[in-house]
């Protein structure tokens, strides 16, 4: 509640809070929703009670009926920690809702907040291509020659080394 001095939501804590994909754009598409939904919609089929943040007015997730409670907020580090605070969830799904609650799944597990499902630190080794790459070549696992590059000159260099096509994928993103 913006510039007011009591809240006019109701205290009921608890339940589990799903993080959605926020707006759509390359990256983040409906697919996010669908599985943001039927994490909520399996949830609620087994008791819980749900708490959706997401501010995409597109989306399934924030119909006013597929959740317990919705916050219509920006998903960012900040305002996940406020709402998690107000509402003390049993822990929280990150890996339903796209790139953006990846993106501070190791910051809400830093913060002590309960992460349901694939451990934040899986997340980052998965995220972050040196992590992933050194993780695969440590089992053995077939993969073509890598190298993590910070500069132009540096990726010339490894293009010529390997011949193209090459290919250039940053971290984190899906």
């Amino acid at each position: 509640t913006y510039n007011g001095s009591s809240s006019d939501i109701p205290e009921d804590q608890g339940g589990v809070m799903v993080l959605g994909s926020g707006t759509y754009r390359i990256g983040s598409s409906v697919e996010f929703d669908y599985c943001a939904v039927s994490a909520t919609r399996s949830l609620k089929r087994n008791g819980e009670k749900t708490i959706m943040i997401n501010y995409n007015p597109e989306t399934v997730s924030t119909d006013y009926d597929e959740s317990d409670k919705l916050y219509f907020e920006e998903i960012s580090l900040e305002r996940v920690l406020d709402i998690y605070d107000r509402e003390q969830p049993k822990g929280v799904i990150v890996s339903v809702g796209g790139q953006q609650p990846q993106n501070i799944a190791l910051d809400l597990h830093k913060a002590k907040v309960p992460i349901l499902g694939t451990s934040p630190l899986k997340i980052d080794t998965a995220e972050d291509r040196y992590k992933f790459s050194t993780l695969l070549d440590s089992i053995g696992a077939s993969q073509p020659e890598w190298k993590e590059l910070s500069s132009l000159e540096g990726a010339k260099e490894f293009a010529r080394k390997v011949s193209y096509p090459v290919l250039i994928r940053p971290s984190y993103v899906l």
